[in-house]
């Protein structure tokens, strides 16, 4: 069971923070006056697998799995449920950057093809360690001021206990990685063969298996 925060400890918490995130049903991320971040989570249904995995937990969870295998990610400092909001919140602290969607809006020519070459890198270590991150896109990986690959809002992912991940489940993680078209001519504007020629040189898969999933990102990124 989480630890509970009353709505007077959740103010004095939270006093001076900005808010950087909201819908119609109230707050979802703020920024403390100290730089950390308060994400919070509700419930979207009342049958769900947040009845006994609640995302603060999973978002915990998938923090320490990710760093334990090498894959840099938030540092997550508490999770806590806040009974009279009916949410659960996680506290971290912010790792600086900018997200792989935006440097790519700023960056061009050898820059853009040398980050998504290491992109490409990147996601063929997930794959290699077993991480299945649904939730794969250019907006939910971070460039940090050193210029290394860091992962953010790590909710949905799922881990392979010893393995790396099947051919079918890399072909499905290209699928989430260019569901969005900006993603895709973000892609495209370096050629469209520079992220998955680094992928598979990184992976080091047999020569079928490197023809499946080259055929098999080609074709997603024009469907």
């Amino acid at each position: 069971m989480l630890p509970k925060l009353s709505n007077q400890e959740f103010e004095a918490l939270t006093q001076g923070a900005r808010i950087l995130e909201k819908d119609g049903l109230g707050l979802k991320v703020l920024r403390l006056p100290d730089a950390r971040i308060l994400k919070l989570f509700r419930r979207r249904h009342w049958l769900s697998s947040q009845l006994w995995a609640p995302h603060a937990q999973r978002f915990d969870r998938n923090a320490k799995t990710l760093l334990k295998r090498g894959i840099p990610t938030i540092s997550v400092e508490q999770i806590f449920a806040l009974p009279a909001m009916q949410r659960q919140a996680v506290l971290y602290h912010e790792l600086p950057g900018i997200t792989l969607r935006q440097w790519l809006r700023e960056h061009d020519g050898d820059e853009a093809k040398a980050l998504i070459e290491q992109f490409g890198r990147f996601v063929a270590k997930l794959h290699t360690e077993g991480v299945l991150f649904r939730s794969l896109h250019f907006g939910n990986v971070l460039v940090t001021p050193e210029q290394n690959l860091a992962l953010i809002d790590i909710v949905d992912m799922s881990f392979r206990r010893n393995g790396c991940l099947s051919t079918h489940q890399r072909i499905r993680n290209f699928a989430h990685i260019d569901r969005y078209v900006e993603d895709r001519t973000l892609f495209t504007q370096t050629g469209e063969q520079t992220f998955i020629e680094a992928y598979l040189e990184a992976a080091q898969l047999s020569f079928e298996i490197q023809t499946t999933l080259r055929q098999a990102f080609l074709v997603g990124l024009h469907t």
